[in-house]
């Protein structure tokens, strides 16, 4: 872990050492003494329709990428290590890879466009997010078949289930949904910030964490399903994507695709630790090896294609290993069971926390014996300053009624030339008044004459209302006839003459928006992103998505325009 940054405020004074046995209890949460049964991590390339496995013991990809759907996307590991499971975003299906042959043992249709994928802590359901469908999927592992579909309040993207098994949380557009998973019903919604995309809860299920697309991390309360906190990560316009919570839950990672780094945060207190890992351009899935000792990093940017393997402990990149086209793999994609014999990062917990509540028992006694020797010393100090203040004080004032007296006889003359100017000031402003009294009749007859104006004016005012009413009307009608035109165009019948129309429509509506607040500006950012997956739906001829997708571009770029 990098100790550069300084400590958090709340650290500071008396505090400093209670803060100091927090860093050192986070640093030994990351040390991970445990031995390994070696990690492996399974990276969807949603360019290549592949998963590419990394063997973490040599940080080298084993084997040949295996084949699964089209644009694989999300990935889940059970927490035994024996299956991963695939969600293929192009094809609407989940591929299931037996992680000892690393072989596709089955394919599962789900809902339309799954992205996020999940797994219970027993390893018997699998949930996917059907962001095309506003559902999630249910999988029973045993038959590999789909048991449930829940319907959503929104498209989701990124899935998430506590280690219980009792509640799934699914990213929505602008909130989190929260799922009974016994009922297979959504039970609540929560807000969470603009765009928000990655999910995970803490192994306690009391917090989720969710990234969002404004720089910030949502922090939520699961016991009541009610927002807790908001960490800034970024700029207030960075794009935060996958997101993982260490075995111990005591740290929380998150990817920031707009500064390419890592960033951790300490659960115990929300705030970021240093300045975060440089990883490779756009990460996206961010997991950690079951004991925490690895964070593994997906970089899906063109000029990366590659997997950051990060040391926990010294948060320095290790290796850096390429895969295949666009790694956007997000969820628990890292899997391995830690050998028996030894304790866990977890096992160690407990120790460290009852040698840190001790310590901080004793400071707070220490503290106390502090405050109390430090009041009674300014007591005394105040009381010895109040009676040599009383002292000084009546001597002070004897000096005084000396000086009032004298200061009286003085007043009396003054008070006496006082009065002989004030009766000259007297007759000064009476010579004013009378000139006042002349002004007031000037300007009553002024007055007089404005308001003889007011009555045309008034004329030419209703006119030129009834005018801008005629003019707001006739935009109206046109307005309407524009929205008529594009409901036509994007409903009709979808051939590549229609998508290429909407494609114009859009890419038209886009530049007037990029005029109006320039290309930065995260809306125009999010219909830019519509705009692009339209152009390459429309290549690849899948005119119906694509004009979908231009539909999206145009509507957010209209609302920018109003």
């Amino acid at each position: 872990m990098k100790t550069k940054g300084p400590l958090p405020k709340r650290f500071s004074g008396t505090k400093r050492l209670s803060g100091i046995l927090v860093g050192l209890l986070a640093l030994s949460l990351l040390a991970a003494p445990a031995a390994i049964g070696a990690p492996f991590a399974y990276i969807a390339n949603m360019g290549s329709g592949s998963v590419s496995v990394i063997d973490g013991a040599s940080n080298t990809v084993v084997g040949s990428p295996i084949p699964v759907g089209v644009q694989p996307y999300g990935v889940a590991v059970n927490p035994a290590g024996t299956f991963a499971y695939v969600a293929n975003f192009g094809s609407g299906t989940v591929s299931v890879i037996d992680t000892s042959t690393r072989t596709v043992v089955a394919t599962v249709t789900v809902g339309l466009s799954p992205a996020g994928v999940a797994v219970n802590g027993a390893g018997t359901r699998v949930y996917v997010a059907n962001s095309g469908s506003a559902s999630l999927s249910v999988i029973n592992t045993a038959s590999n078949t789909v048991v449930g579909t829940v319907p959503l309040s929104g498209a989701p993207t990124g899935v998430a289930v506590n280690a219980v098994g009792t509640r799934a949380y699914a990213v929505l557009t602008s909130t989190v949904a929260v799922v009974d998973t016994s009922s297979n019903t959504e039970i609540a919604t929560v807000g969470a910030g603009l765009f928000p995309f990655g999910v995970a809860v803490s192994p306690s299920g009391a917090r989720v964490y969710v990234t969002n697309g404004d720089g910030t991390v949502s922090v939520i309360n699961a016991t009541n399903n009610t927002p807790l906190t908001t960490v800034f990560v970024g700029a207030s316009d960075d794009t935060l994507n996958g997101i993982a919570v260490s075995p111990s839950g005591a740290l929380v990672y998150v990817a920031n695709g707009s500064d390419d780094r890592l960033y951790t945060i300490l659960a115990q207190t929300n705030e970021v630790l240093g300045t975060g890992v440089p990883v490779g351009r756009f990460p996206v899935g961010v997991a950690t090896d079951p004991t925490g000792a690895r964070i593994f990093v997906a970089n899906a940017g063109t000029t990366s294609r590659n997997v950051s393997v990060i040391d926990a402990a010294s948060s320095l990149v290790m290796a850096t290993v390429p895969v295949g086209i666009n790694p956007s793999v997000f969820g628990a994609f890292v899997g391995g069971t830690p050998s028996g014999g030894s304790s866990s990062c977890d096992d160690q917990l407990a120790a460290l926390q009852a040698q840190l509540n001790a310590a901080n028992a004793t400071i707070a006694g220490l503290q106390t014996q502090l405050n109390t020797a430090s009041t009674t010393i300014t007591n005394l100090t105040a009381q010895n300053s109040a009676l040599q203040g009383q002292v000084s004080s009546l001597q002070a004032q004897v000096t005084g009624l000396q000086g009032q007296l004298s200061a009286a006889n003085a007043n009396i003359a003054s008070l006496t030339a006082q009065v002989n100017s004030l009766s000259s000031q007297v007759s000064n402003l009476q010579s004013q008044l009378n000139a006042a009294n002349s002004t007031i009749a000037n300007l009553t007859a002024q007055n007089a004459a404005l308001l003889a104006q007011v009555t045309p004016l008034q004329q030419q005012v209703d006119s030129l209302k009834a005018e801008n009413a005629n003019l707001k009307s006739a935009l109206a009608a046109a307005d309407k006839t524009i929205d008529s035109f594009v409901t036509r165009l994007f409903k009709g019948k979808t051939d590549v003459n229609v998508a290429g129309a909407a494609r114009d429509e859009a890419q038209h509506e886009l530049s007037l928006a990029v005029a109006k607040v320039g290309s930065k500006d995260w809306r125009v950012k999010k219909a830019q992103s519509e705009f692009n997956m339209g152009v390459g739906y429309l290549n690849k001829g899948r005119y119906a998505s694509a004009v979908y997708e231009f539909r999206e571009a145009f509507e957010i770029a209209r609302r920018v325009l109003r």
